[in-house]
């Protein structure tokens, strides 16, 4: 499922400056990072791939979306957000977007966990909470629920996971258009949570070491 790789994005620190990583799926359309490319040469990139099959409707709805997308996140603090489409019986599009919050040393894990709350008292007896575990023994929490704002109904989902070294939190939000998938949302966004890294200058990713029992 998991092919891509999203280069490092600058996140806003009062200590160290942190470098944010975080897997993607295979056919990831970004908004927000772009690493050492501009907008237009990661999309030159993107598009690469597509020659010779990609039908004209197509690619210019890819275009027209990415630059639209790109304008709405330029001013924004996410360290990642875009959109993943999935074809065939069960058409969707999977929209996710990552902030990251670095630990300050007034901040308590526990302060984070607010946003819990929120989208359960939003979605109200359709929401629920659920919680999972990375291979290195970090406990993430999910909550999801049914929304028909914008006049489409669709599923949102918000996860939260403290990152590994106590670096920060990271938070996705994500949203589904077609409401039926909410397991597979909740497993994009548990993913998004479980390989994103705060990581500091000079440092390379790493995955997930397993918890000694």
């Amino acid at each position: 499922m998991i092919e891509q790789e999203e280069a490092p994005a600058a996140a806003t620190s009062t200590e160290a400056p942190l470098r944010v990583w975080q897997r993607v799926p295979q056919g990831w359309i970004e908004f927000r990072s772009f690493g050492d490319r501009s907008p237009q040469e990661w999309l030159d990139w993107y598009l690469v791939s597509a020659e010779g099959w990609l039908p004209d409707a197509a690619r210019t709805a890819i275009v027209d979306g990415f630059r639209a997308g790109v304008e709405l996140f330029a001013d924004t603090s996410f360290a990642f957000a875009g959109v993943s489409l999935t074809l065939g019986e069960r058409p969707a599009a999977f929209f996710l977007c990552t902030n990251v919050v670095p630990a300050a040393s007034e901040t308590s894990a526990d302060a984070t966990a607010f946003h819990r709350l929120l989208p359960l008292a939003r979605f109200g007896d359709g929401g629920r909470s659920e919680s999972f575990t990375t291979p290195d023994g970090r406990v993430g929490t999910l909550t999801l629920g049914a929304s028909t704002d914008g006049g489409m109904p669709h599923v949102t989902a918000v996860g939260e996971i403290r990152l590994a070294g106590d670096t920060g939190t990271a938070v996705v939000m994500g949203l589904c258009s077609d409401p039926a998938q909410s397991a597979e949302l909740a497993l994009h966004v548990a993913f998004a949570l479980t390989t994103t890294q705060a990581l500091p200058e000079g440092a390379e990713p790493a995955e997930p070491v397993p918890a000694a029992p």
